[in-house]
């Protein structure tokens, strides 16, 4: 690759790496390229057995990302826009499904795949600059990256539809307001530190806890619920017998703080 599409670096606590979207010229636009790089980063951050939580925002304070590279999709007929598409859905799924939390710090725009890629993280941070839109069906197109089947999942399928609909940007605010970020706006220069700040939070929290949980709420939001119900005993009884819980329960009576690391 001639160009460098992801960076990933470790400000601060190491056990936390920040990933960004290099591609401001136009505005941290999606092609395939970037697709597949940010996939492998964030798988191999997964696996690496150091990494807790991952940071995931846009570089600059533009865009987080403005959505899909247009002029790379203008090429393709049909049959080849169904290929890159659905290469691009795994990418995303892959990403919804990482064993450790992906914190989006949503920067500025968030739009089309951008928006949907936002939408597959763990959960969202926003900086007053950020705004989210699903504008294709002014381009004759819908999105094809998850939105039409994760976005109504959060805000309802209400709101989900009039998004898509009518193209019309939620700002920072409202998003809040829907439950699309968990944290009121902050100002731009604050962003990071915010999202870097909940993610230690999670980094002093039982690694396999916090494994078992992703994997719960991924598995469990579209079974029934009784099949849920069964998925989460199985998750909670691995929990309870397990030596995390053997150390977090000692050191809430000896008050002091769990020591995580290390453990089998």
């Amino acid at each position: 690759m001639s160009e460098e599409f992801v960076t990933v670096g470790r400000p601060g606590d190491a056990a936390v790496a920040v990933v960004r979207i290099e591609r401001p010229q136009v505005h941290n636009a999606l092609n395939a390229a970037l697709l597949r790089a940010l996939g492998d980063e964030i798988a191999a951050l997964g696996a690496d057995g150091r990494t807790r939580a991952i940071v995931l925002t846009g570089s600059g304070q533009k865009a987080f990302s403005a959505g899909a590279d247009l002029d790379e999709l203008a090429t393709l007929d049909a049959e080849a826009a169904h290929v890159v598409m659905r290469a691009g859905q795994e990418v995303i799924r892959r990403i919804e499904r990482s064993p450790v939390p992906v914190i989006a710090a949503v920067n500025g725009l968030a739009l089309g795949g951008g928006f949907e890629l936002v939408l597959a993280c763990s959960f969202a941070v926003v900086s007053r600059r950020a705004a989210f839109g699903l504008p294709e069906s002014g381009l004759g197109l819908i999105p094809g990256y998850g939105g039409t089947q994760r976005l109504a999942k959060v805000v309802g399928p209400y709101v989900a539809r009039h998004v898509m609909l009518t193209g019309e940007r939620i700002d920072a605010e409202r998003a809040y307001q829907l439950g699309l970020a968990v944290t009121p706006p902050t100002e731009p220069d604050e962003l990071l530190a915010a999202a870097l700040g909940i993610a230690e939070t999670i980094t002093a929290r039982g690694p396999e806890a916090c494994r078992a949980i992703l994997d719960a709420v991924d598995r469990g939001r579209d079974m029934p619920l009784d099949a849920g119900l069964a998925l989460e005993t199985g998750l909670a009884a691995l929990a309870i017998g397990g030596s995390e819980s053997t150390e977090g329960v000692a050191a809430f009576k000896e008050k002091r703080a769990p020591k995580f690391e290390g453990l089998a």
